[in-house]
């Protein structure tokens, strides 16, 4: 039973945070709901009443750290004035936040192959909202007469296909250390140079 000192607000957040911290030890296929309430000191019945499944939950705390890493990247670019810069803000943030999040290979292939094949819809969001972002900047930049494009919303999808290399998580792993993997700085710079004003 759910300890009677505890809210609902409160016992939410207790099951996610040691549902986390399981994921983060042992990983997410590994983890079972028993195994998050036996952390939580309640039965699993308890956290399927607030969560349902592991999946919700793995979704729920994906969907904090997502927001969590576009406010970051927003006060980044908000900080800059000009629209090269604001990209080159938007591309860092999120690139550095990645390569921070995922330090441990076999617990990121193991819960973004859940979320690949569960196709959870935060991942989804989460990549909208930075096309949007990069959708916003591009225009910026237009309005400012610093970069010249044809079609803003044709450019925003290109360029935004461009940084999964340097976004999408497995990608980034997965180039660690290899010899072919470049730098975020070179594709930034091409990015820009392809942008401004002919």
């Amino acid at each position: 039973m759910r300890p009677a000192k505890l809210s609902e607000d409160e016992t939410r957040a207790l099951i996610l945070e040691k549902a986390y911290a399981l994921f983060a030890e042992v990983g997410y296929t590994k983890t079972t709901v028993a195994d998050i309430a036996r952390a939580c000191g309640f039965s699993a019945a308890n956290v399927h009443k607030f969560f349902g499944t592991k999946s919700a939950i793995k979704q729920t705390i994906a969907g904090m750290m997502m927001s969590e890493k576009l406010d970051e990247m927003r006060v980044a670019v908000e900080r800059k004035q000009s629209a090269a810069e604001k990209l080159r803000a938007f591309i860092l943030t999120i690139h550095n936040s990645t390569l921070e999040s995922f330090q441990h290979r076999a617990k990121v292939y193991d819960t973004l192959a859940a979320a690949a094949e569960e196709k959870w819809p935060v991942i989804r969001d989460y990549r909208m909202a930075l096309l949007t972002s990069l959708r916003e900047i591009i225009a910026y930049g237009c309005e400012r007469g610093e970069f010249e494009v044809d079609d803003i919303d044709a450019t925003a999808q290109a360029v935004h296909m461009s940084l999964i290399r340097l976004f999408h998580p497995l990608n980034v792993v997965e180039m660690i250390g290899e010899p072919d993997a470049g730098d975020a700085e070179t594709l930034i710079d091409f990015l820009v140079n392809t942008l401004k004003r002919r």
